[in-house]
C-alpha cells in the first residue's frame, strides 16, 4: 500500500500497549480544495481529521464517529467525521475578520463556552456524544485528559500537521495481562511517552510510518498489522438533504417554498457544506414529503 492516506494498528508484543498511525495527504488536500482555509486553521482542521480517523479505530460498532468543537470566538466551528469504510471529512466555519492570520489556535483560548463533543453514530441503535473538556491548548492533549478521566488507562495523542500533510499516533494502555506489576506497567507507558515525544513535526510528516514506528521504537517489540487505506468521502445524498428539509415541518417549507416563489425561484438548491455537492428539487417534491 502506498504510504499516503491509511490507517495502521500496531501492538508491543512484551507491553499491554496498543497503537494505531495515520497518516493524511490527499484527505488534506482535499479538504483545502474546496475550502481554501488559512494556514494555521487548515492545520488545526486536518488534527481533527486525525482525531476522527484514530478515535474511529477505536469503536467496535459499525457507523461514523464525529468529533466537533463549537466556539463563540472567530473559529465558531470545527468538525471533522470518519466513517466504519475509513472515508473522512471536515469542515470549519471562521470569521475572516476576527482570526488573525498569524497567531496560533489554541482550544482553550477561544472563548468561553466553547464545547468539545465526540459523536457515535451507530448504524443501527441509539447515537451517543461524550463531552470533552478544554483545558489544554491542544486537540492532541484535551483528549489525553478526556481518556485518563473515562476510561482509567493512560493513551497517549501526537498530532503532526500542515495545511497540506498530517501524521497522527495514539498509544492505548490496555488491561494488566503481559505485566501484572501496576508500577511496572505504568513505568513502561512513560518509557514509550518519552519515545513518542522524540518525533520532530519534519519527521512525522515525511518519513513513511514503519520508519517512524522504527526510528521511535526500534528498541521494543512492536508489531505492524495491515495498513487499511483511508480517504476523504462525504455522505451526503438526495434523501439526507430532503430528510433535512422535512425537519423543518410542513408549515416552514409552505412558507420557505412560498418566499422562492416571491423571489421568481423555481427550484429549491441544497449545497452540501462539506464536498459542495449541489441538490437541487421542484417544489412539488418538497410538498409531497408531507403526503401519506
Amino acid at each position: 500500500m502506498s504510504d499516503s492516506d491509511f490507517r495502521q494498528r500496531f501492538v508491543f508484543d512484551n507491553l499491554d500497549v496498543r497503537g494505531c498511525i495515520v497518516r493524511l495527504d490527499e484527505t488534506c488536500a482535499a479538504i483545502q480544495n474546496t475550502h481554501h482555509y488559512p494556514p494555521q486553521l487548515a492545520s488545526v482542521l486536518n488534527e481533527f481529521a486525525l482525531a476522527a480517523t484514530l478515535l474511529r479505530d477505536s469503536i467496535k460498532v459499525e457507523g461514523s464517529l464525529t468529533i466537533q468543537l463549537r466556539t463563540p470566538g472567530a473559529i465558531s466551528l470545527l468538525m471533522a467525521d470518519c466513517m466504519s469504510d475509513r472515508r473522512v471529512r471536515a469542515i470549519a466555519e471562521y470569521s475572516n475578520d476576527l482570526l488573525a492570520p498569524d497567531d496560533p489556535i489554541h482550544l482553550n483560548n477561544l472563548g468561553a463556552g466553547s464545547t468539545l463533543a465526540i459523536t457515535i453514530t451507530p448504524d443501527e441503535g441509539e447515537r451517543y456524544q461524550s463531552i470533552v473538556a478544554i483545558e489544554q491548548p491542544t486537540l492532541a492533549a484535551c483528549l489525553e485528559d478526556y481518556f485518563a478521566r473515562s476510561e482509567q488507562l493512560p493513551s497517549l495523542f501526537r498530532f503532526h500537521a500542515d495545511q497540506h500533510v498530517a501524521t497522527g499516533i495514539a498509544l492505548h494502555a490496555l488491561p494488566a495481562h503481559k505485566e501484572k506489576d501496576a508500577a511496572t506497567s505504568l513505568d513502561n507507558f512513560d518509557r514509550l511517552r518519552v519515545l513518542l515525544n522524540t518525533l520532530t513535526p519534519e519527521e512525522a510528516l515525511t518519513l513513511p510510518a514503519t520508519e517512524i514506528l522504527l526510528r521511535l521504537f526500534h528498541e521494543e517489540d512492536c508489531r505492524l498489522f495491515d495498513a487499511h487505506r483511508v480517504e476523504f468521502g462525504c455522505v451526503c445524498s438526495s434523501e439526507k438533504s430532503l430528510d433535512a428539509v422535512k425537519a423543518l415541518g410542513q408549515d416552514d417549507v409552505k412558507a420557505l417554498i412560498a418566499e422562492k416563489q416571491a423571489a421568481g425561484e423555481s427550484t429549491l438548491v441544497i449545497d452540501c457544506h462539506f464536498c459542495f455537492q449541489r441538490y437541487e428539487f421542484e417544489f412539488n417534491q418538497l410538498t409531497n414529503l408531507f403526503t401519506s
